[in-house]
């Protein structure tokens, strides 16, 4: 019975917010990119990036010990640790103060891990297998976690609510201009090592869509 009521009993899972400031200035630091690593086996199980108030709210984090790594072009990356239990899942860190750096290539970097999310010049880059809870799924499923992106019902991307191009490896797809619903549901989540969301297309881009494009890396 014992046995019996511990299967079926639901799986606790918290939320972690933090707020990223300015050292210097004490405003708020946006799109700053964020992973979780479960200090156990170093592996990132969750990530994602800072809004316009530099707040980030990591959902369904299991009960378990963490490191909390920030980094953005321009300050030196941070590491906060972070404990959540069963009886408290939920863990609110804060405030957390990055100092400006001149030296940009270098601090940015998370060592030892991939980060699940990344800020380049001209594109934000959602790491899909750095993700573990990619596990399974097609791409409409890895599309649905990708900053700035939103998937209505019927399975429609959108970036900040206008239409988009969406690539494979760099080059246009039959299948997607068809229906890109339909093309993402046929691609498993498994088969997608990253997928770039570039805001402002370079002239070397056809851009249908006008909110920019989906590149999707396999």
């Amino acid at each position: 019975m014992l046995k019996l009521m511990q299967s079926t009993a639901p799986k606790v899972t918290g939320r972690i917010t933090a707020t990223i400031i300015d050292s210097l200035t004490k405003q708020p630091v946006d799109y700053a990119t964020i992973s979780l690593i479960k200090i156990k086996d170093n592996k990132t199980v969750n990530g994602g990036v800072t809004d316009d108030k530099g707040k980030v709210s990591l959902q369904n984090v299991p009960a378990d010990e963490y490191k909390l790594t920030i980094g953005f072009i321009g300050y030196k990356s941070k590491t906060v640790s972070v404990k959540t239990t069963l009886q408290k899942p939920d863990f609110a860190v804060g405030n957390i103060l990055l100092s400006p750096t001149s030296n940009t290539l270098n601090e940015v970097n998370v060592v030892g891990a991939k980060a699940v999310v990344e800020n380049k010049i001209d594109r934000l880059v959602y790491n899909a297998e750095a993700d573990a809870t990619n596990a399974g799924g097609d791409a409409t499923d890895v599309m649905r976690k990708v900053p700035m992106l939103s998937v209505d019902i019927n399975g429609n991307v959108q970036l900040r609510g206008s239409s988009v191009r969406v690539l494979i490896n760099g080059k246009p797809s039959g299948t997607m201009a068809n229906s890109v619903a339909d093309a993402l549901k046929m691609i498993p989540a498994d088969q997608i090592k990253s997928v770039e969301v570039i805001t402002n297309p370079s002239a070397k881009y056809d851009a249908e869509g006008s909110g920019g494009i989906i590149n999707i890396i396999t």
